[in-house]
Order: structure tokens, then sequence, then C-alpha cells
């Protein structure tokens, strides 16, 4: 406790001072796909990017990667029941806009397709696996045909990691005949796949998290307007509208992983969902990326896992028994792994304020995923390409852009928190 109270003595100070102006082209880029502004809830976008040949006489042999699982519902508590209910007296009370009874529409039927079942992937879920795996056969299908034919996946003991897990290997039964794949899961295998930021870490960001919402004061009145025909009514009805307004965001992150329009985002501005976003953003950096003040607590958990492939990769080097070792988990272990090894864009040592306006969603959408690709001469020489989400990706600190040498990156892997 005598930790806390000194480390937030030290932080709160700072987070007092946060008045963040807004990215331009973060905003841009939800203008673009406004689901992404939902973050850690945004279904994957495949974004192609440049597939530099490998250097000369190198060749794939090995895959080792860690996923995501993919689209999924979100948790109903009970807040999916609250604002129903809200939306439900405006409508008897006849005082809810055309776009306010499409909003409660939208939400009667995302609660219909929430089937009370907190979590469960979606059909959506299980189809950016097959996509996934489907594009990792075909641009490496020498892994898998040419050597051996024995794959590990090992998922979360999660249903919904479970079934992307099924997924994404049924993918690539149906196009590579003869595949001998060790499915796996356990308690003992979530120190591996499934960690957590300390619970200290949680609670003091939750402090400085609440320093920044006080910063931005959400425009209730323009909220009212498209909501309710008579706003005062609504609001005595409907009780405080800041919190009608949270409880509404909160549905519309849930609405993609069913493949549903976008109603209940374009109720807010785009500058409000810029704020909402935010919130996320900072937290996800802050607790399970390497920011600076909880990166090297978060970073500890993750060491099984660093080991684990370390581990892998030797023996696949070394003997070639498997093909690719297939890993699906959560997005905090993405994340903190991604981190851990310095990919960039998630392993800058960054402080509360310069993440504030971090573009979480580019690094932890639904079905995320980090993928390690090695590559081997005649001579036995063995590089190692980093993709995080299909997109070659730097490491920061490490020469060798795009095929790095697996020394380096063994090297990288093997230090402790830093």
């Amino acid at each position: 406790m005598k930790k806390l109270v000194t480390l937030l003595a030290v932080l709160l100070p700072v987070a007092a001072a946060f008045a963040q102006e807004k990215d331009p082209g973060l905003e841009a880029e939800y203008a673009q796909r406004i689901f992404r502004a939902g973050v850690n809830m945004d279904p994957y976008e495949y974004l192609p990017g440049p597939q530099t040949p490998a250097p000369k006489g190198y060749k794939p042999f090995y895959i080792s990667h860690y996923g995501r699982h993919g689209s999924r519902s979100n948790w109903a508590g009970t807040e999916y029941a609250a604002i129903q209910r809200k939306y439900r007296d405006a409508h008897n009370a006849g005082i809810l806009t055309p776009e306010g009874e499409a909003v409660r529409e939208q939400i009667d039927l995302l609660i219909k397709y929430h089937d009370n079942m907190d979590g469960r992937l979606t059909y959506l879920g299980t189809q950016e696996h097959r996509q996934i795996a489907a594009r990792m056969y075909k641009n490496y299908r020498r892994v898998f045909h040419n050597g051996s034919k024995k794959i590990t996946a090992r998922s979360s003991t999660v249903q919904r990691c479970i079934i992307s897990m099924c997924a994404f290997t049924g993918e690539l039964m149906e196009r590579e005949d003869g595949l001998d794949i060790h499915w796996d899961t356990g308690s003992e295998l979530m120190k591996i796949l499934s960690t957590d930021d300390p619970r200290w870490v949680r609670d003091s960001t939750r402090a400085i998290l609440a320093r920044q919402a006080a910063a931005h004061v959400p425009d209730t009145a323009a909220f009212k307007k498209k909501i309710f025909s008579d706003p005062e009514k609504g609001r005595r009805i409907c009780g405080d509208p800041i919190e009608m307004m949270q409880e509404t965001y909160d549905m519309a992150t849930g609405t993609a992983a069913f493949q549903m329009p976008e109603t209940l985002y374009r109720v807010f501005s785009l500058d409000e969902l810029y704020w909402y976003a935010q919130a996320l953003n900072m937290e996800f950096y802050l607790t399970q990326c390497n920011s600076k003040p909880f990166g090297d607590a978060r970073m500890e958990s993750v060491q099984p896992l660093a080991e684990d492939v370390i581990e892998k990769a030797d023996a696949a080097i070394a003997t070639g028994e498997y093909a690719a070792d297939l890993r699906f988990g959560h997005d905090y272990q993405l994340l903190a792994f991604s981190s851990w090894l310095g990919v960039e864009g998630v392993g800058e040592r960054l402080d509360a304020e310069e993440c504030a306006n971090w573009p979480g969603w580019k690094y932890t959408p639904f079905a995320g995923n980090l993928q390690l690709v090695f590559y081997r001469n005649k001579a036995g020489d063995v590089k190692v390409k980093v993709l995080l989400n299909e997109r070659e990706t730097r490491v920061i600190g490490l020469e060798g852009f795009p095929y790095y040498d697996w020394k380096d990156i063994r090297a990288r892997l093997m230090e402790k928190a830093r």
C-alpha cells in the first residue's frame, strides 16, 4: 500500500496537467472507419502492407504465432438491462426522436444477439481466424508443405480462444493434407498464454484516467437533442445524461462483433467518440504496454511466454520437428508480449501524457496477431521477419528490418523486464 500511495503522489500531479489536444490523424482514422473508436472491440481489419522479398537464398521453414481470439460479445453486467430500460421508458413516454428510436431498436437487437452469453465468439470471430490462417498458408505455404507436418496449437482455457484455435487450424487442415496438429489447453498453459497487469497497476491507472476524463465534459445538450424530442423530460425519465452517454457508447462497442450497422456510434459526434476512445487507449498502453509508469511491472509476467517462444524456436531450428507453434489468447498478452519484444508502436517507453493519443485500434483489434516467420539459408543462418497484424513491423533498436538475425531477436526475448 505504501508503494501505491507513493506512486500516486508522483503520478497524479502529472495526470492533473492533462489537457491533450486531439491528434488530427487519429481522428481521421476514426472518421474513415467509425468502429475503430471501439479500440479493442474493433473487428479485425486486414490492411495489406509491403511484402519484402527474403534475402537471396533464404527460405521460410517455421512460424511462431500468438493470436488474440476473434470478435466476441461484450459483458452485459447490469448495464445492458439498465440502458435498455431507459430507452424503453422514453419510448413509452413518446419522447424519442426517430434517431432515438433507431438507437432503442438496435439496443434491443444487440441484447437479443448477446443472449445472456458474455464473451462468446461470434460468427465473425471464426471467420477472422479462418481468413488469417488462409493468408498465412498462402504466403508461407512452403512451411506447411515442404517440411514437417507437425504443428502445436495451444489455447487459453477460455472458450472463445479455443474456438478461435479450432477455426484457425481447421482452415490450415483444409488447405494442406496430412497436417498433424497437437491441440492443447489447460490451467498451466495460462501462465504462458494469459497473464495480466498487477492489481496495484490497475488501481493507479484508474486514478490517472479519472483525471484525464475530468478534462473533457461531454456535450450532453447535443446528445439529448438527438435522442429526445423533449430533452428535459428525457432527463427526468432517464436520469444523468453523462451516464446515459457512456452507457450508449459501451453498447455501441458491442455491435461490430455481430456485424450490425453503425447506428449507435452515429448518435455521437466524432469529437465525443475521440474522447471515449482515448480513455481506452490510455488504459491499454499504461497497463499492458511498455509504459514508463508501469511497463516494468507488466513485463515481468510475460517472461514465461518469451521463454516458450525461444524454447520452441530453438527446437524447430535444431530438429525441424515442428513447422509451427500456434498460440491463442487475449489482447492483454498480445500487447504485453509485443512490448517485451520491442515492436514499434507498443514497445516505446511512453509516460501517461505521451500515450494519450496512442492509436490502440491498430494494435489490439479482435483477432490481432503477432507472427514470427523464420527463414534459413543453406549455410544454416536464420533470420526472422516480425509481423504485427500481418504487416512487416520494426523492432525498436534492432538492425536488419524486415529480416532480423535470430540471434538478435533471441537476445531481445531473453532480456528481463526493461
